[in-house]
């Protein structure tokens, strides 16, 4: 666990410093249910209202999948130029046995539309609208976070105002007994919103766009090489047209699919 805290960076930082907080207010007395229930349960209540279940549930594979470390590109050029050279060498047949045992799913998708298609147009088609459909799977479990991210907030300030509600219920008889469960509840909602959207939330939202613009790169990578495969190009080709990909930004893969989503349209 702290070893894929340590690889996800800030994230990671983030989630052990949130951990670290909800220690220290269960051991001061500053975990409050009630408050809980109000911020933690009315924003994840809200969401799952708002979002389908399969919505929520791709969320999650996408977070689990930014948390994780990046595939290196470098694999996957090594991986298209072998189908290519048995493309070359043993045709459609060794290119079907090689495209089914591979390792990565996206390439092993690409070999199998390869395979399928009539021609290299209707090939290109396919691959560019597998294309978007992922791009649009990982920008709608980003909305989640980001909806998650506003709604934390929202609920501690809703606690909030029934924390003062309740408080001013009991100023005709002021003390400590009664005004305190009103004053506490209005300052724990809003503390408790204010940490898990600025401190969870938010920041697992950045680390999931910076990882699908660096997953549209490398889709894009691989719609290139299942191309240049499908040509029976040489494999020395495809390592020398695929090497610009190497080193690439994540802004550069969202531009990148900017275009891609141009020439596809």
């Amino acid at each position: 666990m702290l070893h894929k805290l340590r690889r996800s960076g800030q994230v990671g930082v983030g989630l052990l410093l949130a951990s670290s907080v909800a220690a220290v207010a269960l051991a001061t007395g500053f975990m409050d249910p009630l408050s809980l229930l109000i911020t933690v349960g009315g924003a994840i209540g809200v969401t799952g209202a708002t979002y389908s279940r399969a919505r929520l549930v791709s969320a999650g594979r996408q977070v689990a999948a930014a948390l994780e470390g990046e595939t290196n590109p470098q694999d996957v050029i090594t991986a298209l130029k072998r189908l290519a050279r048995l493309h070359r060498t043993g045709g459609v047949p060794a290119l079907e046995r090689a495209g089914a045992a591979e390792a990565d799913p996206l390439v092993r998708r690409g070999i199998e539309l390869a395979l399928e298609c009539h021609d290299e147009e209707e090939l290109a088609d396919v691959l560019f609208a597998e294309a978007r459909r992922t791009a649009a799977e990982g920008e709608a479990a980003r909305q989640v976070l980001v909806t998650l991210g506003k709604l934390f907030p929202a609920f501690g300030l809703i606690g909030t105002l029934i924390g003062l509600v309740l408080l001013f219920r009991h100023l005709v008889d002021p003390s400590l007994t009664t005004i305190g469960p009103g004053l506490g509840i209005a300052v724990l909602t809003t503390l408790y919103g204010a940490v898990f959207a600025n401190v969870v939330v938010l920041p697992l939202a950045t680390k999931l766009h910076a990882h699908l613009g660096r997953q549209s790169l490398r889709s894009q990578m691989i719609i290139d090489g299942i191309l240049l495969v499908y040509r029976r190009e040489y494999p020395t080709r495809i390592e020398r047209l695929l090497g610009a990909y190497v080193g690439a930004t994540a802004s550069e893969g969202r531009r990148r699919v900017a275009q891609l989503a141009q020439r596809a349209a």
